[in-house]
């Protein structure tokens, strides 16, 4: 904004991309405030990747909270989520099946912290998924206590002390048999380590007895049967400066994930929110993925 004297001083009216009006006797100028709702290729392509990445956010149902260590009153725990996963692991959904509720399992960060992450891979002789948790000579069944399991975790592992969490999310990939639209649901477990507590793990923390199990390949802590989706193991603490966890990313096996990940997919989203209408004079205008 400025203020004209001279041969403005006394005009009001529009000049190019400035607006002249009279305030109190003065000429005042600004320029025109413009719109531009036009999109390239790359911010659209951009652009439909957000929608799988926050419907998987909501299908946590709020159980991420505090999972960015950091100062979280500059940004909220979903625009964390979104900003550690955004053009990192590409899934793109239409505009339609987003609208629906659409989300595919996908190898998201889900936590990013100071506590050495847990290794979740799918070591069992069927694929069942398996942490690098040692349990000793423990071998959890219908009547191992928490008491039991707090030892066997805490003396075989030097990273784990009393009163630190071990929790479990298991994302199960699903398609709507009517709408063809995936979707996702999520099974949260957590238990608090508790060296003096004698209630029994399975029936209080995991009633199905599919998470906290022993491997039996192994001695390690792991899940007793395999998911088409994704499963991810995190640790906790409660500390005077804030809950600490560990840095972790969902270690998926998804049938469903390659088929909203190639270009073919990747055109078809962005073509449902209307194409591109910025692309430059010389950009072919050909439906095909630009080259590598």
């Amino acid at each position: 904004m400025a203020i004209f004297s001279g041969i403005f001083s006394k005009q009001s009216g529009s000049i190019g991309s400035m607006t002249l009006r009279r305030v109190n006797g003065v000429t005042i100028t600004s320029e025109k405030v413009t719109r531009n709702t036009s999109k390239t290729f790359a911010q659209l392509r951009r652009w439909v990747q957000m929608a799988n990445i926050t419907g998987m956010w909501r299908a946590f149902e709020g159980n991420l909270r505090l999972s960015f260590e950091g100062r979280r009153q500059l940004m909220s725990d979903m625009n964390r989520f979104v900003q550690a996963n955004l053009g990192r692991i590409p899934v793109y959904l239409t505009r339609s099946e987003a609208s629906q509720g659409g989300v595919v399992v996908a190898p998201y960060r889900v936590t990013y912290g100071s506590l050495p992450s847990v290794e979740v891979v799918a070591n069992g002789p069927n694929g069942e998924v398996g942490t690098d948790i040692s349990l000793g000579s423990l071998t959890i069944g219908e009547s191992t206590t928490l008491k039991q399991f707090s030892d066997a975790v805490v003396n075989n592992n030097a990273n784990y002390q009393n009163g630190d969490q071990i929790s479990c999310f298991v994302a199960k990939q699903s398609t709507n048999s009517v709408t063809g639209v995936p979707y996702v649901e999520i099974d949260a477990y957590e238990v608090t380590l508790d060296q003096t507590d004698n209630e029994t793990l399975i029936s209080e923390f995991d009633p199905d007895g599919v998470v906290f199990t022993t491997m039996a390949s192994s001695d390690k802590l792991g899940m007793s049967q395999t998911v088409n989706g994704g499963v991810v193991y995190i640790h906790s603490r409660k500390t005077s400066n804030g809950t600490k966890v560990s840095t972790q990313d969902l270690v998926v096996n998804n049938t469903l994930l390659p088929n909203y990940q190639s270009d073919a997919k990747m055109l078809e989203a962005v073509k449902s929110y209307g194409g591109t209408t910025s692309d430059a004079f010389l950009t072919p205008n050909v439906d095909v993925a630009p080259a590598a």
